[in-house]
C-alpha cells in the first residue's frame, strides 16, 4: 500500500450551486449531520469512515492538533494521515459553535455550508471549520476541513476570566517591580528579535504563563521600523494588521506610518510585561543545544549573561539574512558617488535637486522612488523583470473581503477563517479575483504599461499572493508612485547593469545615467546568513529552508520544525503574526508539558507503512 501520493494542486474550484432555497434549519440538518458523522469517526479512530467525509476535491488542513505539524492534506492521502493519527489525536466531543452553519458563495458557481465547531483533543482544545458540498449521491461531504488547536492542557491562556488576580499592598511600586523583572530575568524561552513577530510570540508565552525574554540588537524597541526610511508606511490596512491581545484603538489611521508603529509597539511591551533586553545580542561561539536545553549567552551593553533555557524563536524579520547586494559589477569600485543598500537609505531630502538611480521594481524600490520624487530629486527606477501592481484602493476591499474590515467580523475569527483555506485553494479564488481587481485598475495599469513599466498578473494569473508566498516579493501595492510613473515625474529603464565609470552607469544597452545615488533595492541574502551569525555557522547547515511552499502548499519551516532542535522561526507580515504566534507559542507549551509528540510531516507519512511492516 502507498502510505503517500505525490498529488498537484487544484487546478479548478468545485462547481456547483446549493440551492438558495434551503432553509435554514434544512442548512443546520446537513451541517450537524456532518458533524456527527465527524464526531463518531475521530472518536472511535476509524479511518475509513473518515476518510468518507470528503469530497473527491477535499483537503484537510490541520494545524498541530491532529499532525502535530502544519498539514494541507489532498483526499488521496487522508484514509492513511487518519489511520496514522486519529488515535494518537483521541479527539472527540465535535460541538457545533457560532457563528451558526450558513450557505456562502463566494462566486456565482461556488458555494458551500460552512460550519464551524470545537473540540477537544490529546494535546488539548481545538477549533475547526469545515466547508461542505453537495455529491451526485449520498450526503454533504466536505471540501475543506480545517482543525487547529486552541488551547493547552495544563497551560491554560491567562486571559479574560483566567486572568491573574493581581496584588494588593505591594511592599514596592509596580514600575520598582518591574524593573527587577527585567533586568533579574530568569526565562524559559529567549527570543532573537523585537518587531512584531518578537514580541507577539513572547505576549502569547506570558499568557500560557512561560517566561519569556526577547533580545534586540537596536537601542530601543521599534527601531526596526523607526530606523528604515523615514517615508515608510504599511500598505495593508489597519482591520488586517491588529497585534495579539491588544488591537490598535479605533482612532488609528487606516494605513499606519512606520514611526507610529515603533511607538505602539514599545507601548504594546510596556502593557504586556514583555521581558526584553535591547542593545543585545547572542555570543554565537558560548550558545549550543545540549541533553534538551539551549545554553544561551548574551552579550547585553558588553556585559555576557547565560542562560539555561527550553527553546529558542527566532523572529528576525521576513526577509532573512544580510543586505542583498549583486554581484560587484566592472568599474564599481572607481564609480565616486555613494551606492547603497535600501536598507541604508534615511529620507531622500538628502538629495533634492541630486539624480537618483533605484535598481528594482518592488515595493521598497517604489516607495524609495517616490520619497526621492516628493523631495525634489531627479529618479529613475530600473526594472528588469515584470512586476505585479494592484491599487491599495481597489484591491484590498476585495482581496480582504468582509473578513477585514470596520465592518467584520472579531479578528480571531477572521483569522480562523482565513486559516481554513490550504494556500493551494486559495490560489484559485486569487485567480478569480486578480482579474477583477485589473479590471477596476485598467487606466492604472495601461498608464504604466505606456510609460514603459512592465506589468505581470503574477504566477498563474494569482497576482501578488504566490509571489509572497514563494518569494516574499515581486509586487507592489500601489499608494501613489504608480501615478508619478504614468505621468513621467519618475522614469522606469528596463534592463541590467552593465558596468560603472567614475561618473556613469552603462547599462548593457549602451545607454548610460549620471547619477549622484544608486539605491539597490535587491532584497536581503536569505535566512541562513542571520541564523550563521546568531548562532554560528554550524546550525545555520542544520537549517532546513525557510519560506516558499512545501508539496502540500504549507510554508517551509515557519512555526514548525526548521531542522535545528526546540528552535522555532517566527516569520511574516502583521496579520500572519497574529495567528503564527498562537500556534508557536501553543507548541512550546505542548513540549514542554510532553503532549506534543512526534510530527507527522510529510516524510513520516511517506514512511508510515514501510514503519508498520516492520
Amino acid at each position: 500500500m502507498v502510505s503517500y501520493i505525490p498529488v498537484p494542486p487544484p487546478s479548478v474550484l468545485p462547481s456547483n450551486d446549493i440551492s438558495s432555497s434551503l432553509s435554514n434549519s434544512e442548512v443546520h440538518e446537513i451541517a450537524s449531520n456532518w458533524t456527527e458523522r465527524f464526531n463518531a469517526a475521530v472518536t472511535t479512530a476509524d479511518a475509513a469512515a473518515f476518510d468518507k467525509l470528503f469530497a473527491l476535491s477535499g483537503y484537510w488542513r490541520d494545524v498541530i492538533a491532529f499532525t502535530s505539524d502544519i498539514r494541507s492534506i489532498a483526499k488521496p492521502n487522508i484514509k492513511q494521515a487518519a489511520s496514522d493519527r486519529l488515535s494518537i489525536a483521541a479527539a472527540r466531543d465535535v460541538t457545533i459553535t457560532s457563528p451558526l452553519p450558513v450557505v456562502a458563495r463566494p462566486f456565482p458557481d461556488v458555494s458551500f455550508i460552512e460550519i464551524h465547531f470545537t473540540f477537544d483533543s490529546k494535546i488539548g482544545p481545538g477549533v475547526g471549520v469545515a466547508k461542505l458540498i453537495p455529491e451526485q449521491e449520498g450526503p454533504y461531504t466536505a471540501w475543506v476541513v480545517f482543525t487547529t488547536l486552541d488551547g493547552i492542557h495544563g497551560s491554560p491562556e491567562l486571559t479574560g476570566a483566567h486572568r491573574i488576580r493581581g496584588a494588593h499592598n505591594t511592599k514596592q511600586s509596580y514600575d520598582a517591580i518591574r524593573s527587577q523583572e527585567v533586568e533579574n530575568a530568569s526565562p524559559e524561552v529567549i527570543i532573537v528579535g523585537g518587531g512584531h513577530n518578537g514580541l507577539e510570540v513572547a505576549a502569547r508565552l506570558n499568557s500560557l504563563g512561560i517566561k519569556s525574554l526577547v533580545i534586540d540588537k537596536y537601542a530601543r524597541i521599534g527601531d526596526n521600523w523607526r530606523l528604515r526610511y523615514r517615508s515608510l508606511s504599511l500598505h495593508d490596512p489597519v482591520w488586517a494588521n491588529h497585534l495579539a491581545y491588544m488591537p490598535f484603538p479605533p482612532t488609528w489611521p487606516i494605513f499606519t506610518p512606520s514611526g507610529k508603529l515603533a511607538n505602539f509597539l514599545e507601548y504594546y511591551v510596556d502593557v504586556l510585561e514583555i521581558n526584553v533586553w535591547t542593545s543585545s545580542s547572542v555570543v554565537p561561539e558560548k550558545t549550543f543545544f545540549d541533553s534538551g536545553k539551549w545554553t544561551v549567552t548574551i552579550n547585553r551593553d558588553g556585559v555576557e549573561h547565560c542562560f539555561a533555557v527550553s527553546h529558542l524563536v527566532m523572529a528576525t524579520g521576513l526577509g532573512g539574512g544580510l543586505p542583498k547586494m549583486p554581484p560587484p559589477f566592472k568599474g564599481q569600485n572607481v564609480f565616486k558617488k555613494p551606492l547603497l543598500h535600501s536598507s541604508q537609505h534615511g529620507t531622500g531630502s538628502d538629495w533634492s535637486g541630486k539624480k537618483a538611480l533605484v535598481v528594482g521594481a518592488c515595493t521598497s524600490a517604489h516607495d524609495i522612488s517616490l520619497d526621492f520624487f516628493n523631495n525634489g530629486a531627479d529618479v529613475t527606477m530600473l526594472q528588469r523583470s515584470p512586476t505585479y501592481v494592484m491599487s491599495v484602493k481597489n484591491g484590498m476591499p476585495i482581496v480582504n473581503g468582509t473578513l477585514f474590515s470596520e465592518a467584520g467580523p472579531p479578528t480571531e475569527l477572521a483569522d480562523r477563517i482565513a486559516e481554513s483555506t490550504p494556500k493551494f485553494v486559495a490560489k484559485l479564488f486569487h485567480q478569480r479575483i486578480i482579474p477583477q481587481i485589473a479590471a477596476l485598475d485598467a487606466d492604472l495599469l495601461e498608464g504604466l504599461k505606456k510609460a514603459g513599466f512592465k506589468i505581470t498578473s503574477g504566477p498563474d494569473g494569482s497576482g501578488f499572493l504566490m509571489f509572497a508566498l514563494e518569494k516574499a516579493g515581486g509586487y507592489y501595492f500601489n499608494t501613489g508612485c504608480s501615478e508619478r510613473i504614468i505621468s513621467g515625474d519618475i522614469k522606469v529603464k528596463n534592463g541590467e547593469i552593465d558596468y560603472f565609470t567614475e561618473t556613469s552607469v552603462v547599462f548593457k544597452d549602451g545607454s548610460q545615467l549620471h547619477p549622484d545615488v544608486v539605491v539597490f533595492a535587491t532584497g536581503y541574502t536569505g535566512f541562513p546568513d542571520t541564523l550563521a551569525e546568531i548562532l554560528g555557522k554550524d546550525y545555520a547547515k542544520l537549517l532546513k529552508p525557510v519560506w516558499s511552499l512545501d508539496d502540500e502548499g504549507e510554508l517551509k519551516s515557519v512555526y514548525r520544525d526548521c531542522g535545528i532542535p526546540n528552535m522555532y522561526y517566527m516569520v511574516g507580515n502583521l496579520s500572519a503574526a497574529r495567528f503564527g504566534s498562537k500556534i508557536l507559542a501553543f507548541q512550546i507549551a505542548a513540549e514542554r508539558n510532553g503532549l506534543l509528540g512526534d510530527r507527522y510531516t510529510i516524510e513520516a507519512q511517506a514512511r508510515s507503512e514501510d514503519q508498520k511492516i516492520l
